[in-house]
């Protein structure tokens, strides 16, 4: 699915490519999800990092990118970093390199304390908060841009974990993750990804507040945010959010 010339959203994946940079963007990664879990006590299955594998290596044969930009939180503890998440974390870098990507570029995210000191030692590029790259501003999303980067026309964040509710004939709630998609003012343009995290339980955009999520909506309505929703091998355009509200 096509945003304009030079933005596609990879069919049924959550992945954008911009074909200006010839890369790769997703966001909130999660990494080492399951293994912190596992020292609160909670037990589940170690599927994250494949899932992600899984969904790079279907977006990278599509159009073979030489860059890839992490939108935010790429690891999940906010206090230190968990054994688990530095193991995935250097076993996803190395995949990376190994595939073919001569550029990776983490934009931190609230979730990404002390993620600077494996900068090095990776090579991967780390900037804090935000970063601009050729036309466009990458930034996670829990906190406003620097002002000096505001009169960039597209905006594309993280952060907030988009998903739709939907009910089926018998009243069964299901959700659908997806992209969101508007006006930001100004004539400016936001792109919110949805998050790639295999455990991510999503914000229900259509059915919750948004406005303490991200200061972004003091500036953008999602109501007037179309919600491109990622199905089986297929990205479908759910129109505004505004209007799947429900009563």
């Amino acid at each position: 699915m096509k945003l304009g010339k030079d933005i596609d959203i990879l069919e049924g994946l959550p992945i954008l490519y911009i074909k200006s940079l010839n890369a790769l963007v997703c966001s909130d990664l999660h990494l080492g999800f399951e293994g912190v879990m596992a020292s609160k006590g909670i037990f589940i299955p170690k599927a994250n990092l494949k899932k992600i594998k899984s969904e790079i290596v279907k977006a990278r044969k599509m159009r073979m990118p030489d860059t890839i930009i992490i939108d935010g939180d790429i690891k999940n503890e906010f206090s230190n970093v968990h054994v688990e998440e530095f193991n995935e974390f250097d076993e996803f870098v190395k995949f990376l390199k190994s595939i073919g990507f001569k550029r990776i570029v983490l934009i931190k995210g609230n979730h990404d304390n002390f993620i600077d000191r494996y900068r090095s030692s990776t090579g991967i590029e780390i900037a804090k908060q935000e970063m601009k790259i050729g036309k466009y501003l990458f930034f996670h999303g829990e906190k406003m841009p620097e002002e000096n980067l505001k009169e960039v026309k597209t905006w594309i964040m993280g952060h907030v974990h988009p998903a739709i509710a939907v009910y089926n004939k018998v009243g069964v709630k299901e959700k659908l993750f997806c992209f969101l998609v508007g006006k930001l003012g100004k004539g400016r343009e936001l792109i919110i990804l949805p998050a790639m995290n295999f455990f991510a339980g999503g914000v229900e955009v259509n059915m919750n507040r948004v406005r303490d999520i991200s200061p972004i909506f003091k500036l953008a309505d999602v109501n007037d945010m179309r919600a491109l929703c990622i199905g089986e091998g297929e990205t479908l355009d759910f129109g505004k959010v505004g209007k799947l509200r429900y009563k």
